[in-house]
């Protein structure tokens, strides 16, 4: 499994005595065999939170069924205000989509695809709606 992280968030909380900071961070999982994962992990430390991540994400692990490597139909997902949309495309025209997206398909195995992206295109709305819509294969 190859672990890949996707983004990291530094969260400030303003208390009476100061200002204290912790970690977000972000990341997919995936075999390139038809198996991807997603995790997110907090805490007051960037390693922490890159490791908790890295752990959610092989315990969140999805089978996709995908045929010629590519989609078999047409997918839609929305998550927040982000709309993804996966369309299935030949061997030869390849990945063209947005860079987060493109992250997914590849960690996922996925060789041919066209994406578009409608509204926010904030990376961790894109990257869960690049999963939510590669679960709708099951």
């Amino acid at each position: 499994m190859e672990d890949r992280l996707v983004k990291i968030h530094r969260v400030t909380k303003v208390v009476k005595g100061g200002r204290i900071f912790s970690y977000t961070s972000t990341s997919i999982c995936g075999n390139k065999k038809y198996l991807i994962g997603f995790g997110r992990g907090k805490s007051r430390e960037i390693l922490e939170s890159i490791k908790k991540s890295y752990l959610k994400a092989r315990n969140n692990i999805i089978k996709l069924k995908i045929y010629n490597n590519s989609i078999p139909h047409f997918l839609y997902a929305k998550h927040s205000s982000s709309k993804l949309f996966l369309f299935p495309a030949s061997k030869i025209i390849g990945l063209i989509c947005n860079n987060i997206v493109k992250q997914v398909l590849i960690s996922a195995g996925i060789k041919s695809i066209f994406s578009k992206v409608h509204g926010s295109s904030n990376t961790i709305n894109v990257t869960i709606c690049a999963i939510k819509a590669l679960t709708f294969l099951k």
